[in-house]
């Protein structure tokens, strides 16, 4: 009790070490602090306070986890939406699809500046022409379209070019190569009579009755043994052919073939008629060709020397025989075997300069002289029409020419004139199949 008195008379005259004033407001505010502290739950209250999920809008209305009891009884761990795995992408760019573009190809243009024009690398063109084993590509035509498949990392995916109306070559990018297909759309063939009456020339009239220059060189070659178009046909004579073309999706492809043709002049009827051998008769099965073709050549030169056997020479001025027929032909122009045979000789000599011979049968022979370049070789056998060399100016020759000579029983005669063998006719069970042919042939051309 002693010892407390001198501590309660400290205490009466204690004086705070701030202003009394200042004193009392931080206790009035310490003792306001602790008592909001007291009214606060305790850490452990707080987690166990039920959770409020907040659900989206239903069609029918708001759902909550207290008005939902479908969705309080799934479990925890599969409260998670269906597309939260997908959504971890939504901000990654989508590579976009190569498209298709055309190029329309100009006059002067190649495969190598098509490509630097659309910036596709010399690596990719090299690829591209070694899949092309046909060379197609070395034949680009302005107005042809190029479609092309390029990526975003500007890579030739895949390219197309319509060759013509009915093939189409796709190149296709396979591991780092390119793979070349042709796709060839299907054909079909029709028929299609063609009328006319000479007016004229017969190559004009056929023209104005529709028929192309191929296609009446053709009919000239199969008449050529039997009669003279230009000469021989009268003005109001009449013809009749049939024809069949090649089709893809009802347009014509270009591709046409000859069935039959039938001339009425005069009060006669000449025909020719395609069999199933390839070859073309007359009404009767016998062959239009000769086993022979008169010319040896694929066009009609200028004859510069006729057969002469009092023939003055050019060069010598002796009367020398012309034994031969020549043809003004420039160098490097196909020389064609005139009928079927052997080839005897394929030599040089100084007069004749490069030279063939080819023998037909036991009797007859035919002789080609002044050649630049030979393409058989003695004993090959050869047909009609077969490129046997090309013409030149070698020999003693004043020019370039064809010195042609027709021979039978060794003895020189004038190819333009000598009459030669006919080719087999048909007969037995071809003649009777080509003459019911050629019964429907009569009767389409008839009903046009």
């Amino acid at each position: 009790m002693k010892r407390l008195r001198p501590l309660v008379a400290h205490a009466a005259n204690w004086e705070p070490p701030v202003p009394r004033k200042h004193f009392y407001a931080i206790l009035a505010l310490t003792a306001l602090t602790l008592s909001t502290v007291a009214l606060l739950p305790a850490p452990g209250d707080i987690l166990e306070q039920p959770i409020r999920l907040e659900l989206p809008i239903a069609a029918h209305g708001t759902a909550t986890n207290e008005d939902n009891t479908e969705f309080n009884s799934i479990p925890d761990h599969e409260l998670v939406e269906p597309d939260a795995a997908s959504d971890e992408g939504d901000d990654i760019p989508v590579a976009p699809e190569p498209q298709w573009m055309e190029y329309r190809i100009r006059n002067g243009e190649n495969l190598t500046s098509i490509f630097n024009t659309l910036g596709l690398s010399t690596t990719t063109l090299y690829k591209v022409l070694d899949a092309d084993n046909k060379r197609r590509l070395a034949r680009l035509k302005p107005g042809q379209v190029l479609e092309l498949k390029i990526d975003e990392d500007n890579l030739l995916q895949q390219m197309r070019l319509r060759l013509n109306i009915k093939e189409t070559l796709v190149l296709e990018r396979k591991d780092e190569q390119y793979l070349a297909e042709l796709i060839t759309e299907a054909v079909e063939w029709r028929r299609a009579p063609v009328e006319g009456t000479v007016r004229g020339s017969f190559y004009q009239s056929a023209r104005n009755a529709g028929l192309s220059a191929a296609q009446i060189q053709k009919i000239a070659n199969l008449f050529q043994w039997r009669m003279n178009l230009a000469k021989e046909l009268k003005q109001g004579d009449t013809f009749r052919v049939l024809l069949q073309h090649e089709m893809v999706n009802d347009q014509r492809t270009g591709n046409s073939q000859l069935l039959g043709i039938e001339f009425k002049s005069g009060g006669k009827s000449v025909s020719a008629w395609l069999s199933d051998d390839g070859n073309y008769y007359d009404g009767q099965g016998m062959s239009l060709e000769r086993g022979f073709r008169r010319y040896p050549t694929h066009s009609r030169y200028r004859i510069s020397s006729n057969f002469n056997p009092a023939r003055k020479h050019p060069i010598t001025g002796m009367v020398r025989p012309h034994e031969g027929t020549d043809f003004a032909m420039p160098i490097g122009a196909p020389v064609l075997a005139t009928g079927d045979g052997v080839v005897l000789k394929a030599t040089s000599h100084p007069l004749a300069g490069t030279y063939v011979v080819i023998r037909h049968s036991r009797t007859v022979s035919t002789r080609y002289l002044h050649l630049s370049k030979l393409l058989v070789k003695p004993g090959q056998k050869v047909k009609m029409g077969d490129k046997i060399a090309l013409s030149g100016n070698t020999g003693r020759s004043t020019g370039a020419h064809l010195h042609y000579e027709v021979r039978i029983n060794n003895r020189p005669v004038d190819a333009m004139r000598v009459k030669l063998p006919m080719a087999e006719p048909l007969s037995g069970k071809a003649k009777r199949l080509f003459l019911a042919k050629v019964r429907d042939y009569r009767k389409e051309l008839a009903a046009s």
